[in-house]
């Protein structure tokens, strides 16, 4: 049993600080600004320490999907990419979208999962009833697509209905997670580069572009406000969508938005080399926009930084860009694509900055907002999560890396640095060097 890490640069919600974690029950014990000459405490020398991470946007495939990923698999490459929490998303066979198939769900995940889980209740027309009856604790949140693609389960288009969502989100305190874009524009701008004849990566982006996005956070902003409901943005990907979260915070409302490490990493730029494999929803950004969006996460106005992890199967990503699948797995690359664009946009002396940040929004940030202060960072009495990351040794991607079950990457053959080299859950260490070296510890977090 390890005692504690030393050594290290541990980043902390305060900064970064050079010295020791004494670790006990589970809990982070004590925090020393010295060096503990004890060989049972893990020896991080030259590494930084950032709390584990937690993944606001999984998709895990497991009920009826397995082929694609499953819950065993997906948590081993979290816990290779510092992931120590994860939230499951309804995209699953049959949808999570009653309390029955959410029950079934954390059993599933109680029997599998190599980390802490927590599970999101989807959102269909015909089960709204569900969620005035749902026990709030159970869950992370509601989540709703106001649009759809290929592998969306169930969609809520309308306003009215998602009026409805809102009003008994509200009521009943549970946050509502949303997919914001807006299906009307989605489905006429489609149409209209379909007939036209173009099958370019390009139509895709511009089919679904900032348009599309801003309409939908603005619409999903306004109700959260009439309402005053609890709202997050899933993987936003403007400047316009943090200009209603803003919005939101003036008039009163608790909303913030996360952005996914595939959407800082890759443009449109990137579509002539990698094609398809990055067809995602919403969709990438040209340069521009893509620059915009990483000031906005070094100023502090990104809330959450996540992977959204959305394997599919290659078949799947192949054909043209209107039958391709959307998504692309990231879990386990996503630290490391962050660190590594965050060094190329801002510099190398720049790194702890950007550590810092990513720190808060891929952990403290989202503990917090969604209700698990255990989670929040390297604090005293805190859960002993704790990822090292290596930002010395550049990290060749491979297949042979790769712990998600298709074991396949956009960023296979990418150099980048801040590979995690070790994940402690809960004070147990459960991955070391390119292994899973504990059993599965994964427990359910209820709301505190």
């Amino acid at each position: 049993m390890v005692q504690g890490i030393r050594n290290g640069k541990f980043v902390t919600p305060e900064g970064i600080l050079t010295g020791s974690v004494t670790l006990a029950d589970g809990k982070i014990q004590q925090i020393q600004e010295q060096n503990v000459n004890n060989s049972q405490y893990y020896d991080a020398k030259g590494t930084y320490v950032l709390p584990g991470l937690i993944e606001t946007h999984g998709h895990f495939r497991e009920p009826g999907l397995d082929y694609k990923e499953t819950i065993a698999d997906g948590t081993k490459a979290a816990l290779a990419g510092g992931f120590t929490t994860v939230f499951d998303m309804p995209n699953t066979k049959p949808p999570t979208t009653t309390i029955a198939l959410l029950h079934a769900q954390v059993e599933r995940y109680k029997q599998k999962s190599y980390c802490d889980f927590a599970i999101n209740l989807g959102s269909s027309v015909e089960h709204i009833s569900e969620l005035e009856k749902v026990n709030p604790s159970e869950i992370v949140g509601i989540k709703v697509f106001m649009a759809g693609h290929q592998t969306t389960p169930t969609t809520i288009p309308n306003l009215g209905d998602q009026a409805r969502i809102w009003e008994i989100a509200a009521k009943r305190g549970i946050p509502v997670l949303v997919h914001a874009e807006n299906q009307q524009l989605v489905t006429a701008r489609e149409k209209m580069f379909q007939q036209q004849g173009r099958t370019d990566m390009l139509a895709y982006s511009e089919a679904r572009s900032e348009l599309v996005v801003e309409m939908a956070a603005w619409e999903a902003v306004i109700l959260a406000k009439y309402y005053r409901t609890k709202l997050w943005i899933l993987h936003a990907s403007t400047e316009g969508e943090f200009d209603a979260i803003d919005y939101g915070r003036k008039n009163g409302i608790d909303v913030g938005g996360e952005v996914t490490g595939y959407q800082l990493f890759f443009t449109t730029d990137d579509y002539k080399k990698y094609g398809t494999l990055i067809k995602v929803s919403p969709a990438l950004r040209p340069p521009k926009i893509n620059s915009q969006l990483w000031e906005l996460v070094r100023n502090g106005v990104v809330d959450g930084i996540c992977s959204e992890h959305t394997p599919h199967a290659l078949e799947e990503k192949q054909g043209d860009i209107w039958n391709a699948v959307s998504g692309t797995p990231g879990v386990q690359e996503t630290a490391a694509a962050f660190l590594t664009g965050w060094v190329g946009h801002f510099g190398k002396n720049s790194l702890e900055k950007g550590l810092i940040t990513f720190a808060r929004c891929a952990s403290t940030n989202v503990a917090m907002f969604f209700g698990f202060p255990q989670k929040s960072g390297i604090k005293v009495g805190n859960d002993a999560d704790l990822v090292i990351v290596d930002t010395t040794h550049p990290w060749h991607v491979q297949k042979a890396d790769l712990f998600t079950k298709l074991q396949w990457s956009a960023y296979e053959g990418v150099n980048l640095i801040g590979r995690p080299i070790a994940t402690f859950l809960r004070g147990e260490l459960l991955y070391d060097h390119g292994k899973i070296v504990g059993n599965r510890q994964g427990k359910w977090l209820k709301k505190i």
